[in-house]
C-alpha cells in the first residue's frame, strides 16, 4: 500500500492532474444536483465558482510544493501558507462573489460553501498524503 501510496504522489504534474479530474468531477456532479433538486441555480451560476476555486487551489498547491524544496525545519511554515493561502484568496473571492456580483440568495451561499469544503478536503487530503509519504523516507 505504502509503494502505491508513494507513486501516486510522486510528481507536483500529478497533483495538478488529479486536480483537474476532482474539478470535473464536483462539477458534474454539482450541475447534476442543481438539475434533479430545481435550486433555481443556472449552469451560469455554477461555471464561475467551480473555475475559481481550483485557481484557488492550484495557487495553494503551489506554494506547498515550494514548501518541500527547502530545509525540513522551514517546511511546516509552507504548508500553513499554502491553507493561508487558500483562505485568503477563497475570503477573497466570497467577498466578490457575496457583494460585488450580487449572490446573496441562499442558493449562492449554499453552493458557495459547499463547493469551498469539496476543495478544501481535496486540499487538505493531498497534503497529508504527500506528507505522510515524505515522513516514510
Amino acid at each position: 500500500m505504502e509503494r502505491a501510496l508513494t507513486r501516486c504522489m510522486k510528481s507536483p504534474v500529478q497533483i495538478f492532474i488529479y486536480l483537474l479530474f476532482y474539478s470535473l468531477l464536483v462539477f458534474a456532479l454539482s450541475l447534476a444536483a442543481i438539475n434533479i433538486l430545481e435550486t433555481g441555480l443556472t449552469f451560469r451560476d455554477l461555471l464561475l465558482p467551480c473555475l475559481v476555486f481550483p485557481v484557488i487551489i492550484a495557487v495553494s498547491f503551489i506554494v506547498f510544493i515550494a514548501g518541500r524544496k527547502k530545509p525540513p525545519e522551514r517546511q511546516p511554515v509552507f504548508t500553513m501558507a499554502a491553507v493561508g493561502t487558500k483562505f485568503v484568496l477563497s475570503s477573497v473571492f466570497a467577498l466578490t462573489y457575496f457583494i460585488i456580483l450580487k449572490r446573496t440568495g441562499p442558493q449562492y451561499i449554499i453552493l458557495f460553501f459547499l463547493l469551498y469544503l469539496a476543495f478544501t478536503v481535496y486540499l487538505l487530503k493531498i497534503i497529508l498524503k504527500v506528507l505522510k509519504v515524505k515522513s516514510l523516507k
